[in-house]
């Protein structure tokens, strides 16, 4: 095989695992959202008590030179049962969205009243990014393959 040829191969190669990773990734995004939809379905008022701003991804910063990234992260508290709750948001935002003091509609488990889902949290903006990052790496890699076998001819 020529030196092209396999250049173009591995490119095929990793756009197409990108590509299968990422869709892997928003596909279980998804899953894990609905599931989370259909076993919490006891609908409360929680009241946001507290806003953290915490580091997102990688955890030693400095070493690599990189700006740290922070996101803010509501904490919720409420109450199932006579039992009081506090829960951190799974999704934290650039910017804060809520103020301390904020009543938020939530939807607990009634048999786990520790989880929780929050309608107004981002995760399917997330999901459809991974989706389209997926679809796109995909996409590429078909591409490579057209422009590859119209070049070369079959490969078999």
């Amino acid at each position: 095989m020529e030196t092209t040829t396999l250049i173009f191969l591995f490119f095929i190669l990793v756009w197409g695992i990108l590509g299968v990773t990422f869709l892997c990734i928003g596909i279980g995004l998804h899953v894990r959202g609905r599931k989370k939809r259909n076993i919490c379905t006891l609908p409360i008022t929680a009241t946001v008590v507290d806003l953290r701003r915490e580091r997102v991804g990688v955890d030693d910063f400095s070493a690599s030179g990189e700006a740290a990234l922070k996101s803010w992260f509501p904490i919720y508290e409420y109450t199932v049962g006579g039992v009081t709750q506090r829960a951190k948001a799974f999704i934290g935002t650039a910017k804060p969205e809520v103020e301390v003091g904020q009543a938020v509609e939530l939807f607990v488990n009634p048999d786990h009243i520790e989880e929780f889902y929050c309608p107004t949290e981002k995760t399917s903006c997330i999901q459809k990014v991974f989706i389209g990052v997926g679809a796109v790496c995909l996409c590429l890699a078909v591409i490579m393959v057209g422009i590859l076998w119209f070049v070369s001819g079959p490969l078999v």
